[in-house]
């Protein structure tokens, strides 16, 4: 598993006392995270956020496809396979495209779940779009600005200040980037999947549960 301090001492440390980056050093350090993360998985979130700091929604795309040559769920956090490692388009680039569309289970050829397709989505839609080497002081530790600085999706759904309606329309605004998606959407697909995904973090988030489970109270029948 990828770590921040892997990265760098593994890519950036070349580079590590510069302000900004050339277009060349910026070129190499996008191929070595690409090639880095396609075989492996980051470590945390943060190895995850640090990495969008270097990374552009084109370079994002190139890493997803690597991952998914390498038969890895795309998001690269997750260490899994995709959910379907078969071909179901039969090589027909018009087939493929097709299905993508209009396939509601499309995201399976790339991620192990929909969580996962979601949570890739959310932060894609964050990455900056400008260049590598234009970003000043990106190799500094206090980069990390709050108009700079990524939230990932399972962050935001475990933040108890947000409803299932606010988070909605905070995804939905990202998915209105018009970013590459295997499937398209429906607003009651996306409250249904948030409603699922909250009702498990509840779950997990029991304080104190007792040790028979949910059996019921000691001493009843």
């Amino acid at each position: 598993m990828v770590t921040v301090e892997q990265i760098k001492g593994q890519v950036l440390k070349p580079y590590l006392n510069r302000k900004q980056l050339s277009l060349k050093e910026s070129e190499l350090i996008s191929l070595e995270l690409i090639d880095l993360l396609s075989e492996s998985s980051c470590d945390d979130d943060q190895t995850l956020k640090y990495v969008g700091r270097f990374l552009t929604k084109d370079a994002y795309q190139d890493l997803s496809e690597e991952r998914n040559l390498n038969k890895k769920c795309v998001y690269p956090r997750c260490e899994l396979q995709q959910g379907r490692l078969r071909d179901l388009y039969g090589g027909n680039n018009t087939a493929t495209r097709f299905l993508k569309e209009n396939n509601p289970y499309a995201y399976l050829t790339f991620f192990c779940s929909k969580f996962h397709y979601r949570c890739s989505q959310f932060f894609q839609a964050q990455l900056s779009d400008e260049a590598l080497f234009a970003r000043t002081g990106v190799l500094q530790d206090e980069y990390d600005q709050d108009d700079q600085k990524i939230t990932l999706l399972n962050e935001l759904i475990s933040n108890e200040r947000h409803d299932k309606n606010e988070l909605v329309n905070i995804i939905k605004g990202f998915e209105s980037m018009h970013l590459t998606s295997p499937s398209k959407t429906s607003d009651k697909e996306l409250e249904e999947d948030l409603s699922e995904w909250l009702a498990d973090i509840k779950i997990q988030e029991v304080e104190k549960p007792a040790p028979w489970g949910d059996l019921g109270v000691r001493g009843e029948t």
